[in-house]
């Protein structure tokens, strides 16, 4: 996800710095579906063809702006890629590429819908009008991203029979929660942000971040998306396993992004 930025092993203080370090040659793709359609990203060499391939199918993409996208989908088709590991067929230089990349977002509800179900409600986040990575979209997110929550039950436990929740703290303490009604069974993982590795933010205000963490002396990767309704999805690349390279090793969806981070208490 772009560039990326070297964080003191305790504290998040440099989430107010900018990234820095020069910007991988190699072309790679951010894959999202919004819920109407699906919009792919690249990062480093840019492509003058594109072609998406996943679910069993292929789409034409077609620019704009800094973006690739697809036509209007239908939701079968949505479902049937969101989830999974798209290929993207690209032209660079005059040479034929196929980057890989996770299909994240929404299977069937527009992320910004033309009528708004609450119109008094204001949006979650400044939509800038323009798509932008590295330094700009860092500057601009930091703030949604540091001090928030990502969980699967906003009511909060026990209002659901189980609830998943991502918290992070502005000293770069994360903790993952996994609490149910038998505290036995409950998962309560705290770890630390070392690095962030990238930032973006699209035209509608929608954004993501990835970063490394470190808990029980294990290095692990993370991607947070959340659009523009505040509708999130964590990847998670375990220890030793390359986020350039290979799928996740895990995938929560279905999470709603609030501010305020919270750790496992109830």
């Amino acid at each position: 996800m772009g560039k990326r930025i070297l964080l003191g092993a305790t504290t998040l203080v440099l989430l107010l710095g900018a990234l820095v370090g020069p910007a991988a040659a190699a072309t790679r793709a951010s894959i999202i579906s919004d819920g109407l359609r699906v919009d792919v990203t690249f990062t480093g060499k840019k492509p003058t063809k594109a072609r998406l391939i996943a679910g069993g199918a292929s789409y034409t993409l077609k620019r704009n702006g800094k973006t690739w996208r697809t036509k209007p989908l239908t939701p079968a088709q949505l479902t049937s890629i969101v989830g999974t590991r798209a290929k993207v067929k690209i032209t660079v230089g005059g040479k034929q590429r196929t980057v890989r990349a996770m299909v994240t977002g929404n299977a069937g509800t527009p992320t910004n819908p033309t009528t708004p179900t609450n119109p008094g409600t204001p949006p979650l986040f400044t939509a800038p009008g323009t798509d932008s990575t590295g330094n700009a979209a860092w500057e601009a997110v930091k703030g949604y991203f540091a001090n928030s929550t990502l969980t699967d039950c906003p009511a909060g436990w026990p209002n659901c029979a189980v609830e998943q929740r991502y918290g992070y703290f502005e000293n770069g303490t994360t903790w993952y929660c996994r609490l149910t009604s038998t505290s036995g069974s409950d998962i309560r993982s705290q770890a630390t942000i070392t690095e962030i590795l990238g930032a973006e933010q699209k035209a509608d205000g929608s954004w993501a971040v990835s970063y490394r963490d470190e808990a029980y002396g294990y290095p692990h990767t993370y991607t947070v998306r959340v659009a523009a309704n505040g509708a999130g999805t964590v990847q998670y690349w375990a220890s030793g396993v390359d986020p350039n390279t290979n799928a996740p090793t895990e995938v929560y969806t279905g999470l709603q992004w609030m501010r305020g981070a919270k750790d496992c208490s109830y």
